[in-house]
């Protein structure tokens, strides 16, 4: 009786335990069956992918994102450039045309000139009065209002003023002499070279042509260097230039026009047979980014205004 109990309870747990092995064996074949599924289907995906990542390169679309491009102005000019000066300080030139041709640059001259006086108060002290001489009243090509008569007296400043609005080569002759012409054109020679502009050289304090054939020369990639260093330097040459003249020249940088947030900070204009039409202009946008515009040997002074109009209308794009 106790040997058949015992037997029978060995049996029906044996029965047992046999149940939840067949269940527990039943899973797990359940489970490899699920995963190698999972692999199958994995790889094959996966052999699509690669299959169709490793084809040609060249059989491939790249979507590249589009940037408007700004079509370059076409410019009748000898050489131009445009620098925008970011309010951070970064630079780049939006527009080049032969910026390191040697060329003539007429009246442009008198930034120098300008430059010379303000660097050497000790001689050109503003209330300075200079009379003026007959050389000095004899130089050609000189406008109206800027036209000197021998023995009048101007200050320095009258002079800086009559020289950078109406370009009067009067008063830059008459500048030049308070010290010796020779040698404030030295002086511009010695702070050109100090500025590494190498593509300029000085003859005189207007930037006439000489009856000898010399002339002032300079590149437009110097001129903008010169123009960074008045900005940075000596402001107030522009400032005096910006300002409305009680006479507007003729063809000058107040005929430009400006778009919506665009102010004029400063130019210069200069115009000689050999030189044509020459124009520096610094404007300001609304984002206070600084340009310089620099345009030299235009056909005619009439020219420049239009092609350097080109060029203003670059910092609206």
């Amino acid at each position: 009786m106790d040997t058949q109990s015992a037997f029978g309870e060995d049996r029906g747990e044996t029965t047992v335990k046999s149940r939840r092995f067949v269940f527990f064996a039943g899973g797990f074949v359940l489970s490899v069956l699920f995963f190698l599924g999972l692999n199958v289907a994995q790889a094959g995906f996966e052999n699509y992918l690669y299959a169709d990542i490793s084809q040609p390169v060249r059989g491939l679309v790249f979507a590249n994102p589009v940037r408007a491009s700004v079509p370059e102005p076409d410019l009748a000019a000898g050489a131009a450039l445009v620098k925008k000066i970011g309010p951070g300080g970064r630079e780049r030139f939006v527009f080049k045309l032969n910026g390191e041709s040697l060329m003539p640059i007429a009246s442009l001259t008198k930034l120098m000139t300008a430059i010379i006086v303000l660097e050497n108060q000790d001689r050109y002290a503003m209330d300075l009065p200079v009379i003026i001489s007959n050389e000095a009243a004899s130089q050609e090509d000189v406008p109206v209002f800027g036209n000197l008569r021998k023995g009048d007296t101007y200050t320095v400043a009258q002079l800086l003023g009559l020289m950078l609005q109406y370009s009067s080569n009067d008063a830059a002759y008459a500048l030049s002499e308070v010290i010796g012409s020779a040698g404030f054109v030295d002086k511009m020679n010695s702070k050109a070279g100090d500025l590494e502009l190498d593509s300029t050289l000085f003859f005189n304090s207007s930037g006439l042509d000489l009856d000898n054939g010399d002339t002032n020369t300079s590149s437009a990639k110097d001129m903008v260097v010169l123009s960074q260093y008045i900005l940075n330097h000596h402001p107030e040459i522009f400032e005096m230039t910006s300002q409305m003249p009680a006479y507007l020249t003729v063809n000058g940088i107040h005929n430009l026009e400006f778009w919506d947030g665009q102010t004029l900070v400063g130019g210069k204009t200069g115009y000689t047979v050999k030189a044509g039409g020459c124009m520096v202009v610094v404007s300001r946008d609304a984002a206070n980014n600084i340009f310089i515009n620099v345009l030299l040997g235009a056909d005619s002074a009439e020219s420049r205004v239009r092609e350097m109009q080109k060029l203003i209308n670059l910092a609206n794009n």
